[in-house]
């Protein structure tokens, strides 16, 4: 979601709880991208959350 699209999951390794939310990563690669800046990914997909939806 941090670049605007959805993607499968990994569901072995591709997930994380962060302040009590569930967050999805497509492979463990990019799981720990997103663990190196969790804020900056989620302010990302947040933003990009409601276009995705449309």
């Amino acid at each position: 979601m941090a670049l605007g699209t959805t993607a499968k999951i990994d569901p072995v390794n591709g997930w994380q709880i962060v302040d009590d939310k569930l967050y999805l990563n497509y492979s463990r690669d990019i799981q720990k991208k997103w663990q190196k800046d969790i804020p900056g990914y989620i302010m990302k997909a947040d933003r990009n959350w409601l276009g995705v939806l449309d």
